[in-house]
């Protein structure tokens, strides 16, 4: 008779675990040279309700550019699969990671990070989806300074009298970009 004061019947509620996680990623030096070392920061926070726990970010270096080290604030960076085993996040805290990197070329390069897994619903994103307008993922890019130089030699006398002076020139040309 779906009578709740009787003892025939009884409900549950289930309340599903929120943790609104977000991800931002900076670079030390956007524009650097061949060689120079960078600095990626990457900050995960929950915004909560709830803590989140079981979290993991992905942020595989792409080619040209090569691991130096890293520094997590807790859990581990594997270097070889591009994975942060963050772990556990309390609600209204935030983690972070330190990647050191060399640069290798002078192609531009796209970094992505992105949150990957979470063990909680997040209300406004979706962990490992690839979603690049949601707060779970950042790209920086690199673009390394780079110049096109040109070197020419001039003489004023190509045939000289032995004693006689000549006069060279020298000219350097950059062509850019930088």
């Amino acid at each position: 008779n779906n009578d709740p004061a009787e003892d025939d019947q009884a409900s549950i509620t289930l309340t599903t675990q929120i943790a609104d996680l977000s991800l931002t990623q900076q670079v030390d030096n956007a524009t650097p040279n061949v060689g120079d070392t960078v600095q990626f920061t990457i900050v995960v926070s929950n915004a909560g309700p709830n803590d989140a726990t079981g979290v993991a970010v992905q942020q595989q270096l792409p080619a040209g550019l090569t691991f130096v080290s890293s520094t997590p604030s807790q859990g581990t960076y594997s270097a070889e699969s591009g994975q942060w085993d963050v772990g556990d996040v309390a609600a209204g805290t935030d983690v972070t990671l330190e990647l050191l990197a060399r640069v290798d070329t002078s192609a531009a390069s796209t970094v992505i990070a992105q949150i990957t897994q979470s063990d909680q619903a997040d209300p406004d994103s979706t962990p490992g989806n690839s979603d690049a307008s949601e707060d779970d993922q950042q790209s920086v890019v690199l673009t390394p300074q780079s110049a096109d130089l040109a070197l020419s030699l001039a003489v004023d006398q190509p045939r000289p009298v032995v004693g006689q002076e000549v006069t060279f020139t020298l000219t350097l040309i950059n062509s850019g970009p930088d």
